[in-house]
């Protein structure tokens, strides 16, 4: 198993980690629900460190963290957010390869991307504000079809691609009143993720927690994050890519043991010339 951590710093920002690579997501400390920046000791840690802006909004993108990010950090920003922040703005259905990983840029029902990351056999999902924003308490049957259409143009291209993905950032959203969670739901079904992580719920916790109850199920554990600050490390199971001594997993993938190996203890001459004698106790048994 490898060990991943994850730290929840309000709204849709997060930071995650394994070894020694981290991964930051949407941090911004603007925010209506106590968001937070990690601090400039832990980001400096990390031998590597890749930072995810999905778009513009002051909330989910901040400026601030290119003065206390590691000099060779990589920046992954959605198109909107202006050509003068470095980093690798990316449009929907942009594909890029860095270093041993590859992120693919989504499209969202509001602004900006949404990120599919693989890397050491790890594939993490960041929504950004991709969800079904369908506000039923206020807006029209035209309207929430419309919106139910656009959600479903966006995730299908994710689904074509069956990719199995580890973990998933997704926003639960309760300003949309009636089935706030149904985008999140349509997510579970189809995608089925290993583990699901709420976000952007606007600082109401209960909304999250109850989530987590009401929907975790035999493909899908469910993590319930309510706090900002809080922390959680999840297992996910090895493979090839993920396990610790990938140089041996590779030789022995290239080099199979052939079908004929002798199992037992190897022939040796001395086995051979004691093969070759007469059985006497046998040629007795008339």
């Amino acid at each position: 198993m490898k060990d991943i951590s994850i730290r929840y710093l309000g709204g849709s920002g997060f930071l995650v980690w394994y070894d020694e690579t981290g991964f930051l997501f949407d941090a911004s400390s603007t925010g209506a629900d106590d968001q937070m920046m990690p601090d400039e000791e832990t980001l400096r840690a990390f031998d590597r460190l890749y930072v995810f802006a999905s778009h513009h909004h002051e909330h989910h993108f901040d400026p601030e963290l290119y003065s206390i990010v590691p000099e060779n950090t990589r920046f992954f920003l959605g198109f909107d957010i202006p050509e003068s922040y470095e980093g690798i703005h990316m449009q929907p259905g942009d594909e890029v390869s860095v270093d041993n990983m590859t992120v693919t840029a989504y499209d969202s029902t509001d602004e900006g991307v949404s990120f599919l990351i693989s890397i050491s056999g790890i594939t993490l999902f960041h929504a950004g504000n991709l969800n079904l924003w369908h506000w039923r308490d206020e807006s029209t049957i035209v309207e929430i079809e419309a919106a139910e259409r656009d959600f479903y143009r966006c995730l299908e291209p994710l689904i074509q691609k069956k990719t199995v993905i580890d973990i998933a950032f997704f926003p639960v959203d309760p300003r949309q009143g009636r089935m706030h969670d149904a985008g999140a739901n349509y997510f579970l079904m189809n995608l089925k993720p290993r583990i699901l992580i709420p976000m952007h719920f606007q600082g109401r916790g209960d909304v999250v927690r109850r989530f987590a109850i009401n929907n975790e199920n035999t493909a899908t554990k469910v993590i319930a994050l309510s706090e900002t600050g809080e922390q959680v490390t999840v297992s996910i199971p090895e493979t090839e890519e993920t396990a610790p001594d990938q140089k041996l997993l590779d030789f022995l993938r290239d080099h199979p043991a052939p079908e004929d190996a002798v199992s037992e203890e190897a022939e040796t001459p001395e086995n051979s010339e004691k093969s070759e004698e007469p059985d006497s106790s046998a040629s007795d048994a008339d």
